[in-house]
């Protein structure tokens, strides 16, 4: 029996979805430190975002499921007590179900990244530019004011005798709250151990000058590059076609040359190996030489 194909609206909702959680394909000029992170170390650093998105997503939702049933058997007699608690723990509760799709979504995406051997760094690019991103950040931001204002309200708390389970309600979701920030920083501490202090950390590379940019060749892409496996452009994700111009970095990959451009005037890597434009590739041939 044919499968009948999915109609407009649920089209138009699946690209919709698809251009809230994937950002443009341009560089910014301001990227998310997160990136920063992740360009320096990317395996921790994918290590530590999944487990804080996906425990960050889960815990969200198990906590307002039993709240929202609490609240919904007892509000009216919630309402007696003197700090409207009942207040805090619903707008509690829905800020961390907004927040919970985008992390979700963020720890899916870095699963099938790394199943893929894809790039780290520009998947968390695209992520970090979303517009569900910004907007994760703006409710995190709301839900910080937010908690400071519930244990203050709790800690003046003194009338709750009609509703005592809400005030013991709050006193847990406080208490998750913290733990999961103190999970937090263990799981950072175990995903970046503290580096010795004699070592020298390396400084973040800066962007290349026009200059420097227009020293790296030009190729016309007709086929096939010799030497070169690439069949797309790891910026932008598109496939190269016929006629298009790119630009070949000193480690050997190739790149739109608009794309490339603009990646290297923010930061003169390349984003594929993260190597440094202006630091000569090693050679087998001068390593056959040595031995």
């Amino acid at each position: 029996r044919p499968t009948m194909p999915p109609s407009p609206l649920w089209q138009s909702v699946q690209r919709r979805m698809q251009a809230f959680f994937d950002g443009a394909d341009e560089i910014v000029e301001n990227p998310d430190p997160l990136l920063d992170v992740v360009q320096q170390y990317p395996d921790e650093a994918a290590w530590f975002i999944k487990v804080v998105m996906f425990f960050g997503s889960i815990s969200g939702v198990l906590i307002s499921i039993p709240c929202g049933v609490f609240l919904s058997m007892y509000w009216t007699p919630c309402g007696l007590c003197n700090r409207p608690l009942r207040y805090w723990v619903i707008v509690h509760c829905v800020l961390q179900l907004l927040q919970a799709p985008v992390r979700f979504v963020f720890f899916l995406r870095l699963c099938q990244i790394q199943q893929r051997n894809g790039n780290i760094q520009e998947c968390v690019r695209q992520l970090t530019h979303s517009a569900a991103w910004r907007a994760s950040k703006v409710v995190s931001i709301v839900t910080y004011g937010w908690f400071i204002l519930g244990v203050v309200w709790l800690l003046n708390s003194t009338y709750c005798k009609p509703c005592p389970g809400l005030y013991r309600l709050s006193l847990a979701v406080i208490f998750t709250a913290v733990t999961r920030l103190l999970m937090t920083l263990i799981v950072f501490y175990q995903s970046f151990p503290p580096r010795f202090q004699g070592e020298q950390v390396p400084p973040k590379p800066k962007g290349a000058t026009q200059e420097l940019i227009d020293k790296m060749p030009l190729l016309e892409f007709a086929g096939d590059v010799a030497g070169s496996p690439e069949t797309s452009c790891a910026v932008c994700l598109s496939e190269f076609e016929r006629g298009d111009m790119m630009r070949q970095l000193p480690c050997g990959h190739n790149f739109h040359r608009a794309c490339i451009d603009k990646w290297l005037k923010r930061n003169k890597v390349c984003p594929l190996c993260l190597q440094d434009i202006e630091v000569p590739p090693r050679r087998n041939g001068s390593k056959e030489k040595e031995l």
